[in-house]
């Protein structure tokens, strides 16, 4: 009889480990790590005292072949989309919505044109309207492993990696004066004199006189949705 027919309990709980930490963000699950779970958990279900100088109860070649007999895959760790949730129902419906809201005032909008040469279209009726964008990027620190393991087609969202992180959080401006916006020095003391909160310290690094914004993720803060609201606001 192999390992598992006479442990079928230690198999059960192997499997159901592997599938929660290859479920993690983080790509750290190997192999050995589960040859040492299974090592734990036999002495645990025999009630042997393990000696220090023996060997893995279970070998990592064998619990190699065990994930890809219980469906793992070893795979490259490459970037994925976020899109868990996006054919929801009321949330394509929202999407339409949101679109055709748009779609219907396009004339209004300073847009750019998608000839060889883009230029700029000025807005040919109703009241001119400047789109504003929010984007935000992430600079990390710190390796991510190339290869993990993954179970079926649930691939864990991608690891922003382990070290320090910078982010950086911008409003960009859909208008031919620029796609950054900053006031004059003149402006900002004028805006002071309405919002003096505007000069108080504040955990987020702001460029001067902009709402152009950068965060140490691992020291600071994190761009959660009212920060960028407070953002937006300033």
């Amino acid at each position: 009889p192999s390992f598992y027919d006479v442990f079928p309990d230690i198999e059960l709980l192997a499997k159901d480990y592997a599938i929660q930490r290859c479920a993690a963000k983080a790509a750290d699950f190997d192999a050995f790590e589960l040859a040492n779970f299974i090592d734990e958990k036999f002495y645990v279900l025999t009630a042997i005292n393990k000696n220090p100088d023996d060997s893995l109860i279970r070998s990592v070649q064998s619990c190699r072949l065990d994930l890809r007999r219980w469906g793992a895959r070893f795979e490259a760790n490459s970037k994925r989309p976020y899109f868990e949730g996006h054919e929801r129902e009321d949330v394509v419906e929202h999407r339409i919505k949101f679109l055709q809201h748009y779609l219907s005032r396009k004339d209004s909008y300073y847009l750019i044109s998608e000839d060889a040469k883009p230029k700029w279209q000025i807005p040919t009726s109703g009241t001119p309207t400047i789109l504003i964008f929010h984007d935000e990027s992430t600079f990390r620190s710190g390796e991510v492993s190339a290869k993990r393991w993954v179970y079926n087609d649930q691939s864990p969202f991608y690891s922003k990696g382990r070290g320090r992180s910078n982010m950086l959080s911008d409003f960009l401006v859909m208008h031919p004066s620029g796609p950054f916006f900053q006031l004059s020095e003149a402006e900002y003391e004028k805006a002071l004199e309405k919002y003096p909160d505007l000069d108080e310290e504040e955990n987020i690094n702001y460029i001067e006189r902009s709402a152009s914004a950068s965060a140490n993720v691992s020291s600071d803060v994190y761009f959660d949705n009212s920060t960028i609201l407070a953002q937006f606001e300033r």
